[in-house]
């Protein structure tokens, strides 16, 4: 998918899933948000102007990689080392934040 400076990528295989993204830098705050609303009560940084990449680990056991920037983000999830549950979450936010780049 690519339109108005918005490019997604999604790779997906029986042991990944990974989800890319580019957008313009003013949609940083909305994505930034989007993220900690649905790994709640985890919560990434303290503003959309903070620099991740790190693996992290939810409350709930799911366990992630994240690097974000302004206008960039890579999401990565082991299906080996989570719960389908935890899999199908992290899907799910991935989804919802392309919904959200594409203004659906």
């Amino acid at each position: 998918m690519n339109n108005h400076d918005i490019s997604i990528s999604v790779k997906e295989n029986e042991d990944a899933y990974t989800f890319t993204a580019s957008y313009d830098r003013g949609n940083s705050l909305a994505v930034y948000n989007y993220i900690n609303k649905n790994i709640s009560p985890n919560q990434l940084g303290d503003s959309e102007n903070d620099y991740f990449d790190v693996t992290t680990s939810l409350t709930d056991k799911t366990v992630f990689y994240i690097k974000e920037s302004p206008g960039k983000l890579k999401i990565a999830i082991d299906k080996r080392k989570n719960s389908a549950t935890s899999y199908y979450r992290i899907k799910k936010m991935c989804e919802g934040i392309k919904g959200l780049l594409a203004g659906k």
